[in-house]
């Protein structure tokens, strides 16, 4: 038996030598309380934390909020099938846009935990500055649940990254929307008015967030209270002329409540390269996928309406909409009344909103997304207004400061006699004042008509249900203790 020793000899200098060998010095361990003990740490966290909260504009603004909807449109390319899959109700749990923006919101959420879990030990900087930056984390936190709460109803709430729990339940309704409110009063107390940075959170960003919760949990008092605090701040007016509000050289205008960054030689965002029309005339990367208004939409603006202007740009006309161009081949084109031919795909006008930049890299442009702005605080408070008192003088005042200018006819109280004529109106002018800024579900949800007005489009499939969407199949099978949404 003398042979086996050999072998255990060497099995045994080897685990001696592994041990040694194995003992690996760590450089990149993540230790939150040293990286965060300085402001330097902490601005990197918060910055990860921004780029984190918006996961997929293409998603969040177009699957989720444009598609199923009365304004907008998709048509060609690899993504008209995922997008054909939302405008017509045919989305499934195992759909991976949901998995996709669920996985990147809660990054976010991760972030801003580590980050609120360390920060009131800092001792680096003033209580004052600790204060400000730890309000940056708890808006961008709540900002994020909003965004879950918006798309899947109530979610697991984790509130800190020390919680090692993998199998979280959904909190209740109640415990989610007050735990919203609760971080956003919370941000509005110690975050500045002007923001050290474009693009930071703001006191006025807090408030604009929470009226924007308020007006979609229909708590109406406390939604007019809040937005008209934003109006008292003074920091905000409505920016003439309306078409260039999103344009690069008006970046940072004082409508712009709050804006995600974006830059051509990136982050950026790539809208413009959707929108182009086949042919259209330009040098810049033209997607397949187009995305498009609905005529009957653009028909429905009155025609002094300036937010319906023609994008004519060889004219000296920016308007929001582009209703016809001559093609790179000399052909004229009419994106509103072409020539319907059989087997060829009818051409629909297109959203300019967000001006092309003349220096886009690539299919990447540098336009500032608009999150928040003032106009929605002046429109969503007359709707608040107007659920609490009726038509009302003041609702109506509010509306025409943004009809004023859009240079549209004013409105009159005695146009609407009745509440619901007024709530009526207000989507209307919802719609002509917000396409395309992903706003369109959730006011068709608030006013009752998601599924109804899906139906009318003969989107049959169209369920009560689908004023939410499923929890990711992926997450569910990850974690038994999740429940699905009804329907699904």
């Amino acid at each position: 038996m003398k042979y086996l020793k050999i072998p255990i000899l060497a099995i045994a200098l080897l685990l001696s030598g592994c041990s040694d060998f194995l003992e690996e010095q760590v450089f990149t361990e993540y230790d939150p309380e040293a990286f965060l003990a300085s402001e330097a740490g902490i601005n990197a966290v918060l910055t990860a934390t921004y780029s984190q909260s918006w996961p997929n504009y293409r998603e969040t603004w177009f699957s989720f909020a444009g598609w199923p909807t009365d304004l907008q449109l998709e048509r060609g390319g690899g993504y008209a099938a995922p997008a054909a899959t939302f405008a017509n109700f045919q989305w499934q749990a195992s759909n991976a846009f949901f998995r996709n923006n669920w996985q990147s919101i809660y990054a976010a959420i991760r972030n801003a935990n580590s980050l609120l879990d360390n920060i009131d030990n800092v001792t680096s900087i003033s209580r004052e500055r600790v204060a400000s930056l730890k309000a940056e984390a708890t808006y961008l936190r709540a900002f994020n649940y909003y965004i879950l709460y918006d798309l899947f109803g109530p979610v697991p709430l984790i509130t800190s990254a020390n919680d090692l729990n993998f199998e979280p339940r959904r909190a209740s309704d109640d415990e989610v929307r007050s735990f919203i409110e609760t971080e956003l009063q919370s941000a509005v107390a110690d975050l500045p008015v002007n923001a050290e940075l474009s693009g930071k959170a703001t006191k006025g960003a807090a408030m604009a967030l929470l009226g924007r919760f308020y007006l979609n949990t229909k708590q109406w008092q406390k939604c007019a209270d809040i937005l008209d605090d934003v109006i008292t701040l003074g920091k905000y007016k409505l920016f003439t002329p309306v078409e260039g509000l999103f344009s690069i050289e008006n970046e940072g205008n004082d409508e712009l409540i709050f804006v995600f960054e974006s830059l051509a030689t990136g982050p950026g965002w790539n809208y413009m390269p959707h929108a182009y029309p086949v042919g259209y005339p330009t040098d810049q990367v033209n997607y397949g996928a187009q995305f498009q208004l609905w005529r009957t939409f653009v028909d429905s603006f009155h025609p002094d309406d300036r937010r319906a202007l023609d994008y004519d740009p060889d004219n000296g006309k920016y308007g929001w909409i582009l209703k016809n161009y001559t093609d790179k081949s000399g052909n004229y084109i009419d994106l509103m009344n072409d020539e319907i031919i059989p087997g060829i795909e009818k051409k629909y006008p297109r959203s300019f909103k967000f001006s092309p930049d003349p220096n886009a890299l690539g299919a990447v442009h540098g336009n500032d997304i608009p999150i928040l702005r003032y106009a929605e605080v002046l429109i969503s408070r007359a709707e608040a207004l107007n659920e609490l008192e009726g038509p009302n003088q003041t609702s109506i005042d509010l509306l025409n400061e943004v009809r004023t200018r859009a240079e549209a006819p004013l409105y009159e109280l005695s146009e609407f006699p009745t509440k619901e004529s007024l709530r009526d109106q207000i989507l209307v002018e919802r719609g002509w004042e917000f396409f395309t800024e992903g706003l369109r579900r959730q006011d068709l949800i608030r006013h009752g008509k998601f599924i109804s007005s899906a139906q009318e489009r003969g989107k049959t499939l169209a369920q009560p249900f689908h004023v939410l969407y499923p929890l990711p199949q992926a997450e569910l099978d990850a974690n038994p203790a999740l429940e699905q949404n009804q329907g699904y």
